[in-house]
């Protein structure tokens, strides 16, 4: 075989052969029942968690994780391509700031609360009583644009903002349908009653604009096989 063919028959292997996919930085945070750390053995948890680690082994990606604090997790995963943050809400103000990868869950936001005489059919219910909302999340700006009069106390976590609700520093507890019952368990309180359905929301994966496009793709089109376990999953946590 002459030295031309050979050249040539290791260009045609190299163009055949996928190309490696970019390891991804996986970023979340304590988010009970999506991702957060089990106090019994310290290990990352959690229904978002356990499907996405199911979707990087399914699309053969490489991944780093990081459980860091709502705002600081958020600021990364929007500046450093090949980042990506999951267990966040695909909202209308977020869509054009992200490379999107799911859906993962479907979900909802409500209002809920201790005291039996709080009675809500809408938001213009709410009038003296104080709001707990988790800082910065899309259901707090939400709010915050909706009603702006409102009085509203901001925390880090679903867990605060629950132990604050059955401590009486607040009136009314705005999150996701899905964190009530396991922040509760958590914090050794009774779950609250719900006040108010206000809002459906999907739960995603984001990636950083400038993310590698060949890994995106590798990533959105292993979601589709996911359906079977994001049942069990869900039959798990909720």
């Amino acid at each position: 075989m002459s030295v031309r063919v050979i050249i040539f028959a290791i260009v045609l292997a190299a163009v055949a052969r996928p190309a490696a996919a970019q390891t991804l930085h996986l970023i979340t945070e304590d988010n009970p029942p999506f991702n957060y750390v089990d106090l019994a053995d310290g290990q990352l948890k959690g229904a978002a968690h356990d499907l996405v680690m199911v979707l990087m082994g399914k699309a053969d990606i490489p991944y780093s994780v990081d459980l860091l604090p709502w705002h600081r997790g958020y600021r990364r995963a929007l500046e450093a391509p090949n980042s990506c943050i999951y267990g966040i809400n695909r909202t209308h103000d977020r869509e054009e700031l992200f490379e999107w990868v799911g859906p993962l869950f479907e979900s909802g936001w409500a209002f809920y609360g201790y005291d039996k005489e709080i009675k809500l059919n809408s938001l213009t219910d709410i009038v003296d009583e104080i709001v707990v909302v988790k800082s910065g999340d899309a259901v707090a700006n939400a709010f915050a644009a909706a009603r702006p009069d409102v009085r509203v106390l901001a925390v880090e976590t679903d867990r605060i903002g629950v132990r604050l609700l059955e401590r009486g520093r607040a009136d009314l507890w705005l999150t996701g349908i899905v964190h009530v019952s396991k922040s509760a368990e958590i914090e050794g309180v009774a779950a609250p009653e719900m006040k108010l359905m206000w809002r459906k929301s999907v739960v995603y994966m984001g990636c950083a604009k400038g993310t590698d496009p060949a890994t995106l793709a590798r990533l959105k089109a292993s979601v589709s096989g996911l359906d079977g376990l994001r049942q069990q999953i869900i039959k798990k946590y909720w």
